[in-house]
């Protein structure tokens, strides 16, 4: 397994999803640890280019993309989503969370409205009938519970037939797609084995990082 001081220079999406499969899980900015987020070692000529594809444009062809870690987009792995939700879960579904004060109501209606469908954001947004910060923040929250991911992107399209912008994402329940991952993760480990499994996966690729740092990391 690669360690963060000899992460290769992302160039490419195939060195991308290689490097996520091998480490499990890559922020995609700044996330608290120096030098842990895809951001210190992209190329430069494909970060936010013109007419270049680049990570924004991989993001959902590399494993899991979502808000994971402390509200901010992170790639991950499947099996390591699974056992992230084994943790972040904590044995809940969604509406046991919310009985028990763990949820927003908001993203209690999120998740009551999308039901098991994949929705681009504006028509979920319209179902719920939120103002955008509010519904931004339920969605984050709901990412970050792991029961809710982007399941694609939407795009403009421009007068050459190329996409462009920043894309309109479309949610799913995360059980639509990786629910096997995530029940075999809760049926083979406690919420508190997932836990430190993740902690020690982040100071395994993070040499030196203070646990502490790292725990903050994964708790979100």
């Amino acid at each position: 397994m690669l360690t963060m001081d000899r992460f290769p220079v992302i160039s490419t999406k195939e060195q991308l999803k290689s490097l996520v499969s091998d480490i499990g899980f890559l922020p995609f900015f700044s996330c608290g640890i120096p030098g842990f987020c895809l951001r210190d070692t992209v190329n430069s000529a494909v970060w936010f280019v013109k007419d270049v594809e680049g990570p924004w444009e991989w993001k959902t062809d590399v494993g899991i993309y979502g808000k994971l870690f402390r509200g901010k987009a992170v790639f991950m792995s499947p099996e390591w989503y699974g056992i992230l939700a084994c943790y972040r879960r904590d044995g809940y579904d969604y509406e046991g969370m919310f009985e028990d004060g763990l949820l927003s109501r908001n993203a209690l209606s999120v998740m009551e409205s999308i039901g098991n469908e994949s929705l681009i954001s504006t028509v979920l947004r319209s179902r719920v009938q939120m103002e955008s910060s509010a519904f931004d923040k339920a969605i984050t929250e709901l990412q970050m519970k792991c029961f809710l991911l982007p399941s694609g992107f939407e795009y403009a399209i421009d007068k050459n037939g190329r996409p462009y912008g920043w894309g309109i994402a479309k949610y799913t329940p995360s059980d639509n797609i990786y629910g096997k991952l995530i029940a075999d993760a809760e049926s083979e480990y406690t919420p508190d084995t997932a836990k430190e499994m993740l902690i020690e996966r982040v100071m395994e690729v993070c040499p030196g990082v203070d646990i502490k740092k790292a725990e903050r990391l994964i708790r979100g």
